[in-house]
């Protein structure tokens, strides 16, 4: 569990986290693959992502000095396995400023051993947080492969915070919206080797549109000499009070190591129904006490109408975007005709789009509606998205930007190649070392080569990919589509800030609404190029319930009441100070007890 924050740690900072992965794929919001058990087999290099809260934000540059350890924990000794340092001009502009480094070696399990490591970040010598890690080793598995552990069973079954340890459980395979608080799950697996090992389990909760409703994760450990022992888990997502569920289609996902090991469908609505809600396992449904999966019940698969249908509802549920909206309906449409008419639709209409606009406006959520809402239309065979930036495609040596560039096209074979920040690709424009200008060729050539084959959607700054677009012929004629991302209003910001809180189970009290209503338009008037938009808001509500949790922590268990439980006090946001700048920048973030 990371370590809280130091105590002793200066005014500049304040420490947001350490994570650890093992894959420099981007996922959704910029984020990695974080875990915290890994299997050797699967380990080249453990990354690990340090990061703090610049409390100068916007008030004064400073220097750190930053240093990154990990060590194997043996007993009750540490031996260390690395010592990086790093020095950082930390700007004005850096709101969360992050330390990335890692150590390893490029061979798959030479490295990183069965054992329990820890990655330690220090700034100016300062120990400032830490993180454990594990890694596992009961030999190499085939793609997909589950050497752990034996999925017995999963039972879902309603209740409150506490019905996880109720002896009679009542399970379900639909739930009463007016009832429902917690939907819980019976996890059951069964122990396949002698050795012992942690076991990291991820469950994920998905709405019929495919949106994320919540999520939670596990790490258990498995003794030693217990092959055939079942363990058993009790995840869930939910609230104290009934409302938190829709009456919809929802799944639940069960992720280990990285690997899709069983989805759960069950419905929420009028009323409750008693029963074994379906498991599939590789496509087959196991049996409602566990043993061999049956092919009676594949999972079911949308068909092109149904996922066209919910791409476009979850794309126009979005908050803003109102001539995006219009343009990608319009797209719908003029496609459909064209499919009707018998038209060539690659004459009339390109996979590549240029979007464009400041951080936090929705470029990827929609590049990833946009993948699936093309597959619906049956223009992608995929409809999948694969994020990158100039790291993900530029290689440091001559040769190697052609292999990096071409794995990322080819993994995007269906769907769409996202590249954020493409206009770095130009950096260094001239230069014997232009290996991002041999990354744009390369993709210029695949997008002829293989037209229609899948999409490339570049993004970034306006003016930046303007200048981008312009400065290749090649870019300038293939790209023919651009989505500019405007800045979110006040009152855009202030919904997507609800609509936060209530995925959390919180909401703000109306003096905390209302302070969040002024500090939303502050930062929406001082706004420039770095202005962070829906990014911003989830920074102030991720804090703002990191507050609320710190402050229920400090008081008794019996004075924590299910309304003080759901409700962000005034308290919780006085930190985002409204307080005007002279360079105009929004400060969000911390006091710093000046005047």
């Amino acid at each position: 569990m990371d370590s809280p924050e130091n105590n002793n740690q200066p005014s500049k900072y304040k420490f947001r986290g350490i994570k650890v992965h093992s894959s420099d794929e981007w996922m959704a919001d910029a984020t990695k693959k974080y875990r915290k058990v890994y299997d050797r087999h699967e380990t080249t290099y453990m990354r690990v992502e340090f990061s703090v809260f610049n409390k100068l934000f916007d008030e004064a540059d400073w220097e750190a000095n930053v240093r990154l350890k990990c060590f194997i924990v043996e007993g009750a000794n540490r031996r260390e396995l690395c010592n990086l340092t790093q020095q950082r001009k930390i700007g004005k502009d850096e709101n969360v400023v992050y330390f990335r480094d890692s150590w390893g070696q490029s061979t798959y399990g030479t490295f990183w051993f069965k054992g329990v490591y820890v990655w330690e970040g220090y700034i100016d010598e300062v120990l400032v947080g830490e993180t454990t890690f594990h890694v596992e080793d009961v030999g190499a598995a085939r793609k997909g492969e589950n050497l752990f552990f034996d999925l017995e069973a999963i039972k879902l079954f309603e209740g409150d915070g506490k019905a996880s340890v109720q002896e009679t459980k009542r399970y379900l395979k639909t739930f009463s919206q007016r009832e429902t608080r917690y939907v819980w799950s019976e996890f059951r697996f069964k122990n396949k080797v002698h050795s012992d090992y942690y076991t990291e389990l991820f469950f994920n909760f998905y709405d019929k549109a495919g949106l994320l409703k919540g999520s939670s994760s596990y790490i258990t450990y498995v003794a030693a000499n217990t092959p055939g022992q079942v363990y058993t888990l009790y995840p869930g997502w939910g609230g104290e009070t009934p409302g938190r569920w829709s009456s919809d289609a929802y799944t639940m996902e069960v992720i280990f190591m990285d690997n899709l090991i069983a989805t759960v469908p069950f419905q929420v609505s009028d009323s409750a129904e008693e029963g074994d809600a379906p498991v599939i396992t590789n496509g087959l449904q196991i049996a409602a006490q566990g043993g061999q999966a049956t092919t009676g019940s594949a999972p079911v698969i949308k068909n092109s109408e149904d996922l066209l249908f919910e791409s476009l509802a979850e794309l126009n549920s979005l908050t803003g975007l109102t001539k995006i909206k219009q343009e990608v309906n319009e797209m719908v449409k003029l496609v459909k005709f064209y499919q009707e008419t018998g038209k060539d639709i690659l004459n009339k209409f390109s996979l590549h789009t240029v979007f464009t606009g400041n951080p936090g406006t929705g470029k990827t959520t929609v590049a990833r509606i946009l993948a699936k809402v093309y597959k619906g239309l049956g223009v992608l065979e995929k409809g999948h998205l694969v994020e990158v930036d100039r790291e993900g495609l530029v290689a440091g040596y001559v040769g190697q930007t052609a292999m990096k560039t071409g794995e990322k096209i080819n993994e995007a074979m269906g769907g769409i190649l996202f590249i954020d920040e493409a206009y770095s690709l130009a950096q260094g424009k001239g230069s014997q070392y232009d290996f991002g200008g041999e990354a744009i060729q390369i993709i210029l050539k695949r997008m002829e080569d293989n037209r229609g084959k899948f999409g490339v959607i570049v993004a970034g700054y306006t003016e930046n990919m303007h200048q981008f677009i312009e400065s290749n012929p090649g870019l300038k004629s293939r790209f023919d589509m651009y989505f500019e991302f405007p800045d979110y209003e006040p009152a855009e910001m202030n919904a997507i800030a609800l609509a936060l809180f209530k995925n959390e189970g919180v909401k703000p009290e109306d003096a905390a609404r209302k302070h969040l209503e002024e500090y939303f338009a502050f930062l929406h008037s001082e706004r420039d190029q770095h202005f962070g938009n829906a990014r911003s808001v989830r920074q102030v509500v991720g804090e703002s319930v990191r507050n609320q949790h710190l402050r229920l922590a400090s008081m008794k268990k019996e004075e924590r009441t299910p309304e003080l439980m759901e409700t962000i006090l005034l308290d919780d946001v006085k930190e985002f100070e409204i307080k005007p700048s002279k360079s105009k920048r929004p400060a969000i973030g911390f006091q710093t007890g000046k005047g």
